[in-house]
C-alpha cells in the first residue's frame, strides 16, 4: 500500500512539474489575427506586438508619444490577465514608423517604467496598419520582480534612454539591441561593417561576463543590418566571437537607428545552455544553428521561404510562407514538439501587402492555439525572399 502511495505521489508531482504553456486572450480585446495576445510558459509571458489605437477607435494622428502610451496600456492588459504588471517586464521591442520620433516614444516609456527599465530593441519599420506609428511587443518574468537583475558592466555609464543594457531573470539574459559604439567613450567604432560588428560583439561579451556567462551560453540573436551587402563582412566578424555550435539567428535589413550605424544585434543567453546544443541534422554553419534548446525552451533560427533546392518561389508569398513553416516544423519535430508548443513568433515581411495571404497560410498550419506574434515590414536578407519567420517553443 505504501509503495502504491509513493508511486501515486510521484505521478502527481510529475503532472504538477510538467511544462506550462497557456494562451492569454483578454476578453476586452480579442486577437485580430492568427496569434495569441500572450502566451505563458513556466517562467515567462510572451506578449504579442500591440499597436496603439484610441479606446473609441482610430489612431492619434502624428502623436507618437500618445500611440506608444496606448501600445503599453494594451500590453498592460495582457500582463494583468496573466497576474503580472509592468515591473515584471524584462524585454521589449519597439517598432516605429519613423525612428526620428524615438524621443517621443521614450516619454511614454518613462511613464510606465519609472527607474527600472527593461531591455529594449528599437527598430524603424513600416507597420501593417498605415495609421499606426508605433508597435510594442514584450517578455515578462512570472516570478517576483525582486528576482530580476539589470546588468551594467563596470565602467559603463547609465543608458541615456529608458532602457537597461540587459536584464536577467530565471537564468535567462535578455539583451537590448547593442550598437557599434564604445560604451566608455560613446565613439562609433569605425566605418566598416567588420569594425562595427566586432564592437557590438565586444559589448555583448562584456555583458555576458558581468552576468557570469560566455558566448557558449548564447542561444539566439536577431541582427539588423542597414544593407544586405554587408552580410559577408558581418559574418566574418561575427564568427570570431560565437562558440560552435553557434546560436539560432535571424538577419534582416532595417534603417539605422543613428547616422553611421551599420548594424545592431539583440540576443538571448541562458546560463548553462552550452552543453550539447543541437544545430540541426547535417547543419554545420559557423554563423547559426537551425535551433538551440535550453532546458525546455527551443529557439529556432529565422526561416525564409527558401526551398530544399536552395531557391525561392519567386513572388509567391503563400508558397514561401509554407516553406518557412515547413522548415520550422522540422525543428519542432526533431525535439519532440509541435505547433501546440510554440510560444512566440516574429514575422518579417518584405511588403505589408503580403500580410493577408501570409495569414491565410499561417492560420491553416499554426493552430489551434497560435503563439504570440509581431508582424512588421522588414526585408529578409535574401533578394528573392518575401518573408522570414523566427519562433520560440516551450515544452
Amino acid at each position: 500500500m505504501r509503495s502504491f502511495s509513493v508511486l501515486l505521489l510521484v505521478a502527481l508531482c510529475g503532472t504538477v512539474a510538467s511544462a506550462e504553456r497557456r494562451s492569454i486572450r483578454p476578453p476586452a480585446r480579442p486577437a485580430s489575427g492568427p496569434y495569441s495576445a500572450g502566451v505563458i510558459t513556466d517562467h515567462f509571458l510572451y506578449v504579442s506586438g500591440h499597436v496603439g489605437p484610441e479606446p473609441g477607435g482610430g489612431f492619434a494622428p502624428g502623436d507618437v508619444r500618445k500611440q506608444t502610451q496606448r501600445c503599453l496600456e494594451l500590453v498592460g492588459r495582457v500582463l494583468r490577465e496573466a497576474g503580472l504588471d509592468y515591473p515584471h517586464v524584462v524585454s521589449t521591442t519597439l517598432y516605429l514608423a519613423d525612428i526620428r520620433t524615438l524621443n517621443q516614444a521614450d516619454e511614454a516609456y518613462r511613464m510606465f517604467f519609472p527607474g527600472s527599465f527593461p531591455a529594449r530593441t528599437e527598430i524603424e519599420s513600416q507597420l501593417l496598419i498605415p495609421e499606426a506609428l508605433a508597435e510594442v511587443s514584450a517578455v515578462a518574468y512570472r516570478g517576483d520582480p525582486g528576482g530580476i537583475t539589470r546588468i551594467r558592466p563596470d565602467g559603463w555609464p547609465e543608458p541615456v534612454r529608458p532602457v537597461s543594457y540587459a536584464v536577467r531573470a530565471a537564468g535567462t539574459l535578455f539583451f537590448s539591441a547593442l550598437r557599434p559604439v564604445n560604451p566608455a567613450t560613446g565613439a562609433l567604432a569605425g566605418t566598416s561593417i567588420e569594425e562595427q560588428t566586432s564592437q557590438v560583439m565586444k559589448n555583448q561579451e562584456a555583458i555576458l561576463a558581468a552576468s557570469g556567462m560566455t558566448f557558449v551560453d548564447m542561444v539566439s540573436s536577431r541582427i539588423y543590418l542597414t544593407d544586405s551587402s554587408f552580410y559577408a563582412g558581418l559574418n566574418e566578424a561575427y564568427k570570431k566571437f560565437v562558440t560552435a555550435p553557434p546560436p539560432a539567428r535571424a538577419t534582416v535589413v532595417a534603417a539605422p537607428v543613428e547616422p553611421g550605424h551599420l548594424v545592431q544585434i539583440q540576443s538571448v543567453a541562458v546560463k548553462g545552455s552550452g552543453e550539447g546544443r543541437p544545430s540541426g541534422d547535417g547543419h554545420t554553419s559557423p554563423i547559426h544553428s537551425y535551433s538551440v534548446k535550453a532546458g525546455g525552451t527551443l529557439y529556432i533560427t529565422g526561416m525564409t521561404g527558401r526551398g530544399p533546392d536552395g531557391s525561392f518561389a519567386r513572388n509567391d508569398i503563400r508558397e514561401q510562407t509554407r516553406q518557412a513553416l515547413r522548415t520550422i516544423e522540422e525543428q519542432l519535430k526533431r525535439h519532440g514538439m509541435s505547433w501546440e508548443d510554440t510560444v512566440d513568433a516574429v514575422v518579417w515581411l518584405r511588403e505589408p501587402r503580403y500580410a493577408a495571404a501570409m495569414n491565410e497560410v499561417y492560420s491553416g498550419i499554426v493552430k489551434p492555439n497560435p503563439p504570440a506574434r509581431a508582424t512588421v515590414r522588414l526585408s529578409p536578407n535574401s533578394a528573392d525572399g518575401l518573408i522570414e519567420i523566427m519562433m520560440i517553443a516551450h515544452k
